[in-house]
């Protein structure tokens, strides 16, 4: 087969040269890679003309519009990552016959350890007493002890389970919701299940993990915002269209919550201008919850899936009838 990754990006090219490009050509395929974007859709869709796959990193927003019809020869759309519906229109490919596949489950725990982690940063003031000693200053801010207090965790996926588990090992009451009811999973978490509202209401800290679609877009509105607590912490490491950003900046610049932790945006990278970064009780990271060397291996599996589909024995397939 022949497979191109368009959207590649430097960061990520020794990696996918040793565990991708190199075993695929151990197989018989060919990957070739190119750093350039989707934005320009003329060139995206002249780029794949005469391969069968591409090989899609999502950093770079989702395939155009037009771009499975006019790529006649596509056979296969093999995705970093598991949320696949968010970067290809996946009841379209169906219809052309062309078959998606994603990696379920890469990067649960490093993201859930990343998410805590944010917790720990804000709620002991880990970046503002960073920049205080580098200052040459000392000061002592009084920090917030976890244990005690409730964790909301929004989203029961395979990320937002390990933040509730996570969150009970460290003594904390843990509230739950999902948009769905799913008794069987529930059954084995610790904590218990609540609506929205109360989640946020009675939450000390809360932790957002749900997929971007258009039922969760904006979803924690400056309503729910506005109910937390004073005293409250709100992390995000899951999508930035799910959270009112605008609401959430207002009450960091009233201090009318303790604090926040952000490692996902609209726009990535993100215009400073459109940060409060002068807001200590703000911590930010460059999207990096799933960056673990266990975690990369997301690269190899999504090349092994491109290996299974050439054998007639396709793997982690994606059908819209699941999303």
């Amino acid at each position: 087969m022949k497979i191109v990754c368009i959207d590649g990006e430097s960061q990520y090219a020794e990696i996918v040269r040793r565990d991708v490009i190199e075993p695929l050509r151990a197989a018989g395929h060919q990957l070739d890679w190119f750093e350039e974007r989707f934005a320009d859709e003329e060139a995206t869709i002249a780029r794949a003309q005469g391969y069968d796959a591409v090989y899609i990193i999502a950093d770079q927003g989702p395939l155009p519009q037009k771009f499975l019809s006019s790529v006649p020869s596509l056979k296969l759309v093999s995705f970093v990552g598991t949320g696949a519906h968010r970067f290809v229109d996946v009841a379209e490919a169906e219809s052309l016959g062309i078959t998606v596949t994603n990696v379920p489950d890469f990067a649960s725990r490093s993201v859930a350890e990343h998410a805590i982690a944010l917790v720990f940063a804000v709620a002991r003031r880990v970046t503002e007493g960073d920049r205080i000693v580098r200052a040459g200053e000392w000061a002592k801010h009084q920090g917030l002890k976890l244990r005690g207090r409730t964790l909301g965790v929004v989203g029961t996926g395979a990320i937002g389970r390990e933040v509730i588990q996570m969150g009970a090992a460290l003594g904390m009451d843990v509230v739950y919701w999902n948009r769905t009811v799913r008794p069987e999973i529930e059954a084995e978490l610790p904590g218990r299940r609540v609506e929205l509202d109360e989640l946020f209401r009675v939450s000390d800290v809360v932790s957002l993990h749900l997929t971007h679609t258009p039922e969760t877009e904006g979803l924690v509105s400056a309503e729910l915002l506005g109910s937390l607590k004073p005293s409250a912490i709100l992390v995000n490491t899951a999508r930035a269209e799910i959270l009112d950003h605008e609401a959430l900046f207002a009450l960091l610049r009233e201090n009318r919550l303790f604090g926040a932790g952000l490692d996902v945006f609209e726009t990535e990278p993100p215009a400073l201008d459109q940060l409060p970064v002068d807001q200590p009780n703000l911590v930010l990271t460059p999207h990096v919850g799933f960056h673990t060397d266990e975690a990369d291996e997301v690269f190899a599996i999504a090349g092994r899936n491109i290996v299974a589909f050439a054998e007639g024995n396709p793997t982690n397939v994606v059908r819209s009838a699941d999303l």
